[in-house]
């Protein structure tokens, strides 16, 4: 599990959600992994993680600055900074760079187990190391409000080539609202072999 978050707001008009949550907090069982990408609140929800690793017995991986903010016993947590790898439960965990300037240490993640790499972007603009990412599964923010927005992810695709591009990070909140048709219509148009999959809140998507 990438940055748990089901609908807490910061107590500010701008930063109310427009979607019910499709998850409840009671539904978060069976996770072996959290991990999280910065400390923004809608990414880094700390009773709520504390919760998900002492109830599932979960290890958690962030940046050391989270870390001391969560006063989990030391058993459960993995710090990472990016560039460091970690091999927890059966799952291989690289840091990757993330730019996002009102975040303290912005990461994405590339996740390996089964045969598969996912990278998860977390919050980041367009980055020129993208082209160095290797992944059979991309999720990459859309929103464009201090991330990259659809033409952006469309590059960051092309860079990439993954076989499966999903959008994430948009339409939870105002300021994030982009057409995920946009992205897939771009993405099916272009000579790339990827193949763009939209996910509604709580759908699964599986390889």
């Amino acid at each position: 599990m990438i940055d748990p978050f089901v609908g807490k707001t910061n107590g500010t008009i701008d930063f109310s959600c427009l979607e019910t949550p499709k998850v409840k907090d009671s539904d978060l069982k069976d996770i072996d992994l959290v991990l999280i990408t910065h400390e923004h609140f809608d990414h880094f929800d700390p009773e709520l993680i504390k919760r998900i690793v002492l109830e599932n017995n979960a290890c958690l991986v962030c940046h050391e600055s989270l870390v001391q903010q969560l006063e989990l016993p030391k058993r459960f947590v993995h710090a990472i900074s990016t560039g460091e790898h970690v091999s927890l439960r059966g799952v291989d965990i690289v840091a990757t760079d993330a730019h996002h300037p009102k975040a303290f240490y912005p990461m994405g993640y590339l996740v390996s187990g089964n045969g598969h790499t996912v990278f998860h972007a977390g919050d980041t603009d367009l980055l020129d190391d993208f082209s160095k990412i290797k992944a059979d599964v991309a999720l990459l923010p859309i929103g464009g409000y201090e991330t990259m927005d659809v033409v952006d992810a469309i590059r960051a695709t092309k860079a990439m080539k993954p076989e499966i591009a999903i959008p994430m990070h948009y339409n939870t909140f105002k300021m994030i609202k982009a057409d995920p048709l946009e992205f897939k219509y771009k993405i099916e148009k272009s000579i790339l072999k990827t193949q763009p999959v939209i996910l509604k809140a709580g759908q699964c998507f599986k390889m």
